[in-house]
């Protein structure tokens, strides 16, 4: 046996294999750009971890997340001119939502640490039922979707944020709550007296959620922070665990009030950051390691949620792989018996191969690309080969499944065909004369697919070796870097 011949016949397999996997990772890497998977699975993590849809819209509406993702800006809305005095950006531009597909654990820690701080605050429920309003506008099917509505409701949010930092803040008057109410009671009425019955549904919904932002905060709330502040008195007062709270920063406490104000919004929420802040003040006296320790304690729960998200990620693309593998082979008929097959039977086609794969190199791959044009470059790369490549379809003047050149299980003097049921029409391969049957291609075709879904960079390396095997060995740059 001819030791060359196998070694540029394995050349020309992987330097096919190579490709069928580039081919698969752009065609993955458009599905998922298309379907925003990692955007997706990382809002369902953070829906578990909230536990609150609410408190999820308002995670992504904070500036330090909303900062993460790439928006689309048009032409000015059209919000009605009252809004226009009050100097937030974003409200004056349209722009199309994204939600960002990665997520710095810091930025987490932040976002999470402000909306915590400002829950018991009056404005951060206002804020809560307003991106809940907005959400459920949007995402309903059988309304319009009134850009100057939505651009409205982000101003009113970011003026509850605004509000609901400065309510949380003890040397600060509630000016800019008693500004937020009003506006929002303003463009509620605005919205009631309106003819269409979508913003006479917004008006109502907004009243509602004034209301019982109202009535949430002067009830559950209210007895939170009193419980809250008894409790840190008597802690002060030795009443309950001295030294446990000694030192404790001022932004601690808040924080802590904050959580416990989670337990009327959130209770899963309330329960989690509970046991992620317990005791870390007896870990060190220093009130800003205290405060370092309560985040670090926070990006660790998310980067252990991220880790298992990105086990689900990582499964789900290998699937995808596979499926794509099996997809493109049956779809172009690379089958690798059959190209292995003619490959040792072409001495210069294997020699074309092999010159071709001794000049590949590892490329990025192309994420914009369409299936259409990858499966175009595969055929135009390999088409000129006259590899047996491809289907062609034949059309006979009497049922296909009768005729000896479209047989499943050919007999001697008949050919591989696969008949479209009971007519004329017949699947045939490129090199029709070629002796195979249905499960002999099936199987080089499941070939093909596995070694597709091994990856190009593992086909990279095999390659890169079987260059050397069949060549001189390393080149002498090579031989220098492993000495």
């Amino acid at each position: 046996m001819d030791l060359n011949a196998v070694v540029e016949v394995a050349i020309g397999l992987i330097f096919m294999w190579i490709s069928l996997s580039l081919a698969t990772i752009q065609i993955q890497e458009w599905w998922m750009t298309f379907l925003d998977k990692r955007a997706r699975d990382m809002e369902a993590a953070l829906y578990e971890m909230l536990a609150n849809p609410n408190l999820k819209s308002q995670f992504y509406d904070h500036p330090v997340i909303r900062s993460l993702t790439a928006r689309k800006r048009h032409r000015p809305s059209t919000v009605a001119a009252w809004f226009y005095r009050y100097p937030i950006v974003r409200g004056f531009l349209k722009e199309k939502r994204k939600l960002p597909s990665y997520i710095p654990s810091q930025n987490f820690a932040l976002a999470l640490f402000d909306i915590t701080m400002t829950a018991g605050t009056e404005s951060s429920l206002i804020q809560q039922g307003i991106l809940k309003i907005r959400d459920d506008f949007e995402k309903e099917q059988s309304k319009p979707k009134d850009q100057a509505v939505i651009d409205a409701l982000n101003i009113l949010s970011d003026m509850a944020q605004s509000a609901a930092a400065t309510e949380a803040g003890t040397s600060i008057t509630n000016y800019t709550k008693d500004v937020l109410k009003r506006e929002v009671k303003r463009l509620s009425d605005r919205y009631l007296s309106s003819n269409d019955e979508n913003l006479r549904s917004i008006g109502k919904a907004l009243s509602r959620a004034l209301r019982e932002a109202s009535i949430i905060a002067r009830g559950e709330l209210e007895k939170v922070k009193q419980a809250t502040n008894e409790n840190a008195e008597e802690s002060k007062s030795g009443s309950i665990s001295p030294g446990t709270t000694k030192g404790t920063d001022p932004v601690l406490s808040e924080l802590r009030q904050g959580v416990a104000a989670l337990s009327v919004i959130s209770p899963e929420l309330n329960q989690t950051l509970s046991t992620l802040l317990l005791n870390v003040e007896e870990y060190t006296s220093a009130t800003e390691r205290q405060i370092a320790n309560a985040r670090e304690n926070m990006e660790s729960w998310f980067n252990n949620s991220m880790d298992r998200v990105s086990g689900v990620f990582k499964r789900y693309t290998q699937v995808l792989a596979i499926s794509l593998g099996v997809i493109l082979s049956l779809l172009l008929n690379v089958d690798t018996i059959s190209v292995a097959q003619y490959l040792w039977r072409e001495p210069a086609v294997r020699q074309v191969l092999v010159a071709q794969a001794s000049r590949l190199q590892p490329t990025d791959t192309q994420s914009g690309i369409t299936p259409q044009e990858t499966v175009q470059q595969f055929t135009e790369q390999f088409g000129g080969l006259n590899l047996p490549i491809g289907w062609d379809l034949k059309k006979y003047g009497a049922i296909a499944l009768y005729n000896s050149d479209c047989q499943l299980f050919p007999r001697p003097g008949q050919f591989f065909g696969i008949p479209v049921f009971l007519s004329n029409l017949c699947v045939t391969q490129s090199h029709s004369t070629d002796s195979t049957n249905i499960v002999v291609k099936l199987f080089g075709i499941l070939i093909t697919a596995g070694a597709t879904a091994q990856g190009a960079p593992f086909w990279f390396d095999m390659l890169k070796k079987l260059v050397n095997l069949r060549g001189t060995g390393p080149n002498p740059a090579e031989k220098g870097a492993g000495k």
